[in-house]
């Protein structure tokens, strides 16, 4: 827009932090008045105030002002956490202490006894089974005794590297009366022993079912101290921006919660990437019920549109091969995106699993990089549109026409193999594809199981878009 805003509605920054870009939206009421993608930086926090800044900056400068006099919140949604999982990152996971009140029963399947070996020796840092727990009718297992507990804290406290993230995890405690649940009263005990204790108690994060509750809670603890740090610099960011709104997380629904609620659960926006992006295509396309397929920088996701909601996975849910059983949309995932290295092995194409990431602008041949990658493949078909890059000179005599043939077909076949495992009834549907990395499939060729491909406005910031969008929920189980 140019010129001043004849109406002073309120406005909302949508940031989507994704692993190659930060995108950010600005929408007065309905209408999105500025978009702006920016390369995601190491740091997160200096590509936020890059991607805000630039979407301000392509307005008026009377248009500027009021936007940031306007602006009732911001509504950000990251995967920080969920790749500190995926990554094994010992720099970013605390250890953490299992407490499980679960008496006699259960010992045959330990807390940790499903992680992988390799997260469990990251975050595994003791675990204590202590009288207490309820049965499946809510009687109780065993009383709870609160000097098993303080020793559970002197014991922890002993550790050649102290833990300061404990869980308590009873057995059924979905099933107990919050306020006087057995795992409110054993946290009491432990904080009264060792005020400094940050814990998690099992049933505020995942519903019934021992082990993926307890797994649930394990990682949520484990990321809490990275969840503190990085949303703090979140609120940093916007506080250099000169935005003192609220601002909110949004999570795996495609509702928000807050900043606060975001230190203390942040398994909660384990998804909020993929859902953002579903909401935002919904939006966008106006259609309330489609198969929206996300493609990005590293990787693609699909998902399913219902009501203009994210359909929910119905089933235990794996995140870094750890079963959980929290709120997560039924979105898989495959290795192809922007960035993704593609190359020739065993006589055939292979695209992905690595990825240059947020470094595709600088290692990508393509941009006058080293690597060849996705984009490139899509440059030398002349599906890219005209200025996403200059190839530098040579460039098409490096990529080869049945290099780009082979590699094109191979993103199509992954893309609607996809579609067709997210359908639940036989028939074409409607397929949205949004995302910057959807420049990578070619529109004149018609996705198989697709009625129609829509590419909406501002398909390349739908996950910011969608971000924008969150509302208050909540959950009964």
């Amino acid at each position: 827009p140019t010129g001043k805003m004849a109406v002073r509605t309120s406005c909302v920054i949508g940031v989507d932090v994704g692993g190659t870009n930060t995108d950010a939206v600005i929408l007065l009421g309905d209408r999105i008045i500025a978009a702006e993608k920016s390369p995601t930086t190491p740091d997160r926090t200096t590509g936020i105030i890059n991607a805000i800044r630039a979407a301000v900056d392509t307005l008026s400068p009377d248009d500027r002002t009021g936007v940031l006099r306007d602006v009732v919140r911001v509504s950000i949604g990251t995967t920080h956490f969920v790749n500190a999982v995926v990554a094994r990152d010992e720099s970013r996971l605390a250890r953490v202490a299992v407490i499980r009140l679960c008496g006699s029963a259960t010992h045959a399947l330990p807390p940790f006894a499903d992680f992988p070996e390799e997260l469990r020796r990251i975050v595994d840092g003791g675990v204590h089974m202590v009288s207490g727990g309820r049965e499946y009718n809510g009687a109780e297992i065993d009383p709870l005794v609160a000097e098993e507990l303080r020793d559970c804290v002197r014991e922890i406290a002993k550790q050649k590297s102290p833990v300061r993230n404990v869980v308590i995890c009873s057995v059924f405690s979905p099933q107990d009366t919050p306020a006087c649940s057995h795992e409110s009263q054993a946290t009491q005990i432990v904080q009264q022993q060792d005020p400094g204790i940050s814990v998690t108690l099992s049933h505020t994060v995942g519903l019934l079912g021992l082990l993926e509750r307890e797994n649930a809670a394990i990682l949520n603890e484990s990321l809490k101290p990275l969840a503190v740090s990085t949303i703090s610099a979140f609120r940093k960011a916007l506080d250099e921006l000169g935005l003192n709104c609220p601002f909110f997380l949004t999570q795996n629904d495609g509702t928000l919660i807050s900043a606060e609620d975001g230190m203390r659960c942040p398994v909660l926006t384990f998804s909020s990437g993929p859902t953002n992006s579903m909401r935002g295509a919904m939006f966008l396309s106006g259609l309330g019920d489609a198969v929206v397929v996300d493609v990005g920088g590293t990787s693609t996701d699909v998902g399913v549109i219902v009501d203009g909601f994210p359909r929910e996975a119905s089933t235990q849910v794996k995140v870094g091969e750890v079963r959980t059983n929290f709120r997560m949309p039924d979105v898989p995932s495959i290795s192809l995106g922007g960035g993704s290295l593609v190359c020739w092995e065993d006589g055939k194409v292979k695209i992905g699993p690595s990825s240059v990431g947020y470094k595709l602008r600088e290692e990508a041949r393509c941009f006058g990089g080293t690597q060849l990658t996705a984009t490139c493949v899509a440059v030398a078909a002349g599906v890219a549109p005209a200025g996403v890059c200059t190839p530098p000179a040579g460039f098409h005599d490096y990529v080869s026409p049945a290099l780009v043939y082979t590699a094109m077909m191979e993103m199509s076949r992954k893309v609607e193999n996809l579609i067709d495992a997210m359908k639940t009834e036989k028939g074409d549907v409607p397929v949205l594809l949004v995302g910057g990395g959807s420049i990578l499939l070619d529109k004149k060729h018609l996705l198989k199981g697709a009625s129609v491909v829509i590419t909406p406005p501002h398909f390349e910031v739908a996950n910011a878009v969608g971000a924008a969008l969150g509302t208050v929920g909540g959950l009964c189980d």
